[in-house]
């Protein structure tokens, strides 16, 4: 309820006549919208609370009201039995005035001792308002609130103000000004007497989570309790701090390092003793790096730096563990933080461009995609996207850099489409940073607004170890992305720690395979079957799926066989300046036919014989048979043209060096066993053949010197073989395709009906809210349809008709004898009512000006009896 609603609602009474707000007061109502009320209060700013009665017993206490005065259970008591320490100091005198006379009663920085933390108390100041609330007829109902704001601060002497600046108000110990002011004297002490020094940083393990389990207070005494440990373990010789949160900083004077690290080393003993919490024991570790002058550095500065430095490696190594800085930093950690800055600087300017890697489909050989990344563009040398994502990380840059490739693509995504690439999408990867901010889902919606592109257009690529933090958060929020229209994209398939589970309730879809699986591609029976195996997952899931990393003719003809949807990578095209890409997509390139999934290409022969007379007549035989002819002078070197082109037959020697023509099919049987073999020999060696025919490694076996006219017989039969296999796996991955393409489409309409039932539960919920809520007004409630029968009567209303044996489903006419037989459309009109001896005033007001509703909603005002 905005503040606005929430004053009208305080001062309205409930016949409808409204009374001027009283300044700083809000009345609470003896009807439900004071329910409303009492949520207002609890989050209103300052102390609040509301008494009742000439003994002032509370009715309600914010919990601020409830911290400051040191005491939850307050409702229900009255106020000097609940806090009898507080009246005794003239507070009482004050209420009681303010409920006798019925005017306000304020005290500016009124000073009340409190008690606190288990009896100790404290002297606080607070403004005092003291405000009795009217009853709505104009009688006083005894009803007092009580509005106060801490203005301890601003009422301390200068002593105390001072103190605040330099010390920590927790714990008391000096804060980080004052520890740094402390160390530069240190510092010149210790030049001038040759003395040594460190300087350590102390950080508190896991405290977030034991902050949660004993709730702030309990936190705040644990420090308190820290700090005091700290100090009594280090020595009254030692500069002990509160950095911020829950790190603190040590200085150390005159010691030499082993005995410095003993000291600290009972410090963390020290802190590791149980903490007594309510009924269990607590336990808190830390983590110390530590950093000594002058080998570490010779300012606060640096001394400080590297402390902190030594910190992350002990946090590294695991909790209650102590570390060391005795370097500066390596050359490799200064050139990154250079990087860092000049990150920073291109951001701010115009130093930044983005390149695009096309993806092109195994069916139709077309582009479809680009995928954008970003590049710096005065470097001193080329960089990867991932080194600038990576120290984009470090710095905390990485949301803003993310929405700046955002933006930038999604301006030359809509120059492509004004050119004619309609169908063209581009890809965009989210950071974990970008993933994590509340407000992704605007950040998208205004880069494709600004660039008037639709969202159609645009993939969002995450990674797994994205998604798989929080999966609840992380689906509702892909399902509001991909009910925009974008396409989901989880990258590095594989590398990653996402489990089957989680990766078949996420509404991704694309699945992309990260580019380390496919090096070994389709060398490696292992890789291979991992690929596949991906690849079927993906289309089980109704995923389309990309490969990623492809750099040869032959990982393309693999994934086009295994029925991979998309590819991307060098062997298609390295990443390219926008200018490039334009070129790229206006020439139409793409992928050669012979490399498609549904490829229908000129049947390709491989030649294999050490003579080259031999290879040369074979040429001269088949050239006019309208085959694609390939040469090679040895098995390795036809395994070489193997891994680059698909072949239909190949016609072998049996006796070559290095390995015989039956070793060589063999080898092209386990690499490829879609092709059809034959060995073409002057030499029978018949057991040989046999068991290699047996073992199906040749299809045929011919004898030199041939016929012409029976060797192109049986390679022509040879061919039709292969095409009729070629015909069969067409026909299968046609059939795979048709499932595949039945996969999306249940996945879309699971995630669709998901999506419904999800909106019509929270519609549910939402009704069941507003029938709660019009059942608890007092004012009697009707509501009928457009046909004028009752359809909804609250509590008060089935009340004042209790006469009558049923409400709900009779005729309007029924109850309101005297209403007008035609309703007037889009008015509202009122009209007296007379019956079983009551009389009112009925308000009836049409619905549907705002919703889909129709018919008409009925108030009763006024109810009297005769």
């Amino acid at each position: 309820m905005t503040a606005a609603k929430t004053q009208h609602a305080a001062s309205t009474d409930h016949g409808g006549a409204c009374r001027p707000a009283m300044a700083g007061v809000v009345a609470v109502p003896p009807y439900a919208g004071g329910y409303v009320a009492l949520d207002w209060l609890e989050h209103a700013p300052g102390f609040v609370a509301c008494l009742v009665g000439p003994d002032l017993v509370f009715t309600h206490a914010n919990d601020a009201y409830k911290r400051l005065v040191g005491r939850e259970d307050l409702v229900g008591l009255p106020f000097r039995v609940a806090l009898p320490e507080v009246a005794e100091q003239g507070v009482l005198p004050l209420l009681k005035s303010a409920l006798e006379t019925g005017e306000r009663v304020v005290q500016c920085a009124r000073p009340v001792r409190l008690a606190v933390d288990g009896g100790a108390s404290q002297l606080r100041y607070v403004d005092f308002i003291a405000q009795p609330i009217p009853r709505f007829d104009g009688e006083e109902c005894g009803a007092l609130l009580i509005l106060g704001s801490d203005v301890t601060m601003e009422t301390v002497s200068e002593r105390d103000l001072q103190f605040s600046l330099t010390h920590d108000v927790l714990t008391g110990l000096p804060n980080h000004a004052l520890f740094r002011d402390r160390l530069e004297h240190a510092l010149r002490r210790a030049a001038r007497a040759q003395r040594p020094l460190q300087v350590a940083a102390l950080h508190l393990d896991l405290f977030k989570r034991v902050n949660a389990l004993v709730g702030r207070q309990g936190g705040e005494r644990i420090l308190r309790e820290v700090a005091g440990r700290i100090e009594r373990a280090a020595g009254p010789d030692v500069t002990v701090a509160r950095d911020s949160g829950d790190k603190f900083l040590l200085l150390l004077e005159g010691e030499q390092q082993p005995n410095a690290a003993a000291r600290i080393q009972d410090v963390v003993r020290a802190v590791a003793e149980p903490f007594e919490h309510k009924d269990h024991s607590v336990y808190v570790t830390c983590c110390v790096g530590g950093a000594a002058f002058p080998l570490s550095g010779q300012t606060a500065d640096s001394l400080l730096l590297a402390a902190d430095r030594a910190l992350a490696c002990a946090e590294e190594a695991g909790a209650g563990t102590q570390r060391w800085d005795d370097t500066l930093p390596d050359d490799a950690g200064i050139a990154r933080l250079r990087l860092g800055f000049a990150l920073r600087e291109a951001l701010a300017g115009d130093g930044l461009s983005v390149y695009y890697q096309p993806r092109v489909d195994l069916v139709t050989g077309e582009i479809c995609a680009v995928e954008a990344s970003v590049r710096l563009d005065k470097a001193d040398e080329a960089l990867s996207s991932a080194t600038l994502n990576g120290v984009a990380e470090e710095c905390g840059l990485s949301a803003e850099l993310g929405a700046w490739v955002l933006r930038a693509a999604a301006a030359q995504a809509a120059q492509w489409r004004a050119m004619g690439f309609t169908s063209l999408r581009v890809a965009v990867n989210l950071s974990a940073r970008q993933f994590a901010m509340s407000d992704l889902e605007d950040v998208i919606v205004r880069a494709l607004a600004e660039a008037d592109m639709p969202a159609t257009c645009l993939d969002l690529g995450l990674t797994e170890n994205v998604v798989m933090e929080d999966m609840n958060r992380v689906v509702d929020c892909l399902l509001a992305l991909r009910h925009l229209g974008i396409r989901l994209c989880l990258d590095d398939f594989g590398t990653g720690s996402s489990s089957l589970i989680n990766l078949q309730r996420l509404p991704v879809d694309l699945l992309k395979v990260d580019g380390s699986f496919l090096r070994r591609v389709p060398d490696e029976d292992g890789a291979a079957a991992i690929v596949d195996a991906i690849v079927s997952m993906g289309h089980s899931l109704g995923m389309r799926v990309i490969a990623n990393g492809v750099a040869r003719e032959n990982q393309c003809e693999f994934l086009a066989r295994h029925m991979c949807d998309e590819v991307q990578g060098d062997f298609v095209s390295k990443p390219l300046p926008a200018d490039a890409m334009t070129g790229l997509l206006q020439t139409g390139a793409g992928l050669a036919p012979r490399l498609l999934r549904f490829n229908r290409t000129q049947p390709t022969l491989l030649l294999v014989d050490d003579e080259t007379s031999i290879v040369s007549s074979l040429k001269r035989l088949l050239r006019g048979d309208g085959y694609r002819i390939l040469t090679a002078n040895s098995g390795s070197d036809g395994l070489k043209i193997l891994a680059e082109h698909t072949v239909d037959v190949i016609v072998s020697d049996q006796r070559m060096p290095e390995m015989t023509g039956v070793e060589f099919l063999r080898t092209v049987r386990q690499l490829y066993p879609d092709t059809v073999r034959i060995v073409l020999s002057g030499f029978t060696e018949l057991q040989t053949v046999t068991d290699a025919v047996n073992a199906g490694a040749i299809y045929k076996f011919l004898t030199k010197p041939w016929d012409d006219e029976q060797l192109r017989s049986h390679i022509q039969e040879a061919v039709a073989y292969g095409a009729m296999a070629n015909e069969n796996r067409l026909l299968t991955l046609e059939v795979r395709t048709a499932n595949q393409k039945l996969a999306a489409v249940n996945r879309q309409l699971e995630l669709g009906l998901a999506r419904q039932q999800s909106e019509i539960e929270r519609g549910e919920i939402s009704l069941d809210i507003v029938h709660e809520a019009l059942d608890n007004v007092p004012v009697p409630v009707l509501a009928s349809d457009d046909l004028g029968m009752i359809v909804l009567a609250n509590r008060a209303a089935s009340e004042l008709f209790a006469g009558r044996e049923q409400v709900l489903g009779c005729d309007i006419r029924q109850l309101f004898p005297g209403m007008p037989d035609r309703l007037p459309e889009g008015e509202l009109f009122s009209f007296e009512h007379r019956a079983d001896g009551k009389r009112f005033t009925a308000e009836v007001r049409p619905m549907g000006s705002g919703s889909q509703s129709r018919g008409w909603l009925i108030a009763i005002n006024g109810v009297e009896t005769d």
